[in-house]
């Protein structure tokens, strides 16, 4: 675990980044993990947007367009909430920096959080009921999960409004785990999934879990391990 800015943890293990004021926790995925070792990793660098992309996605085979890396970006930095540049930075022309204070983590207790649930029909109801007992952070958890919505739904629009082929004309085999690990690199560091649904497409594999993380790799990459 590291402690960013001295009020956010990463924990790169489990997946997710917490806010230590407001206690809210962010689930990240696999691109937002390989994302910030390499800028945590390289604090103080500017580093180009083709080396992000090469190092997130396409040294595993995957081809993206420029869009998923802002993505990406715009992921941590909500995470972080980061509306300043405090942790990422832009260099207008050359690409991002991270400018964050790290620190090492170690708990002598598991900090308690306000996880943002997957919204569903009735999201209001569903985040009082989890927070009636903070009245202080209500507010603010309600203003999120409201914010996480509507971009949930934009991004979906947009998607949907830029596919050139129906998804309805791909052919794709769905397989059903408890439980999936995936390793980014070489250095033995795993994230894990629970109930984990797989499409596969033949040539790209995709990996969705309870939560709505998800990530896309080559079926024989050998980067992935279910049960």
């Amino acid at each position: 675990m590291l402690i960013i800015n001295g009020n956010s943890i990463f924990d790169s293990k489990r997946g997710y980044i917490q806010n230590l004021n407001s206690n809210v926790r962010y689930p990240i995925g696999v691109n937002e993990i390989a994302l910030l070792n390499l800028m945590i990793d390289e604090a103080g660098k500017t580093l180009a947007k083709d080396e992000l992309m090469h190092h997130v996605w396409q040294k595993r085979g995957i081809v993206v367009e420029m869009s998923s890396l802002m993505h990406c970006i715009s992921s941590c930095r909500r995470a972080f909430e980061d509306r300043s540049g405090e942790v990422i930075k832009t260099v207008r022309g050359e690409g991002y920096q991270f400018v964050g204070t790290v620190e090492n983590y170690q708990p002598d207790y598991e900090p308690s959080e306000i996880q943002i649930p997957v919204i569903d029909a009735e999201p209001t109801q569903l985040i009082e009921n989890e927070v009636a007992h903070k009245p202080n952070i209500r507010k603010q958890t309600l203003l999120m999960a409201a914010g996480l919505f509507f971009c949930s739904a934009l991004t979906s629009y947009l998607i949907v409004e830029n596919m050139r082929s129906p998804l309805s004309d791909i052919s794709f085999e769905q397989k059903h785990f408890s439980a999936c690990w995936f390793s980014p690199d070489s250095n033995g560091t795993k994230v894990r999934y629970q109930d984990v649904n797989l499409y596969d497409f033949g040539e790209l594999t995709l990996l969705v879990d309870k939560t709505g993380r998800s990530l896309s790799f080559r079926p024989k990459s050998g980067v992935l391990s279910c049960e």
